[in-house]
């Protein structure tokens, strides 16, 4: 399942993973993407990974064509995860991406809100 939450004053999309995505569910993303991107010129994301088993190799490809021609849209990403591998992964990635990239636990989900708005409580608001 992939659900989202939009900020459209602030263009932050927040969008949870829990097990499987299904095409409808990754579409509305997109499009909720898109919105944004047009409304801001960039956006910024909460990805919070709760369970992820998988989704169709049709919709890898689709989301791997689309990322890399909007990788300049994206001003923060934070992924939000307690699956040891995704954040080391996410850091990794982040190293070669434009956007800025941080990885946190669960129980920092507030955090990662706060520092993909540009108001994180370690640096001045």
């Amino acid at each position: 399942m992939l659900t989202f939450d939009k900020d459209a004053d602030a263009g932050v999309i927040e969008f949870t993973v829990d097990g499987e995505i299904g095409a409808s569910e990754y579409e509305a993303v997109i499009a909720a993407l898109e919105e944004q991107i047009t409304r801001h010129g960039r956006v910024s994301v909460v990805e919070v990974i709760k369970s992820f088993t998988g989704m169709a190799p049709s919709l890898w490809w689709k989301d791997v064509t689309w990322g890399f021609s909007h990788l300049n849209e994206f001003a923060r990403a934070a992924v939000v995860t307690d699956h040891g591998w995704i954040g080391p992964v996410s850091r990794a990635v982040g190293a070669l991406m434009p956007a800025e990239i941080r990885a946190f636990r669960l129980e920092e989900i507030e955090e990662a809100r706060d520092w993909v708005r540009g108001t994180p409580a370690d640096e001045p608001a």
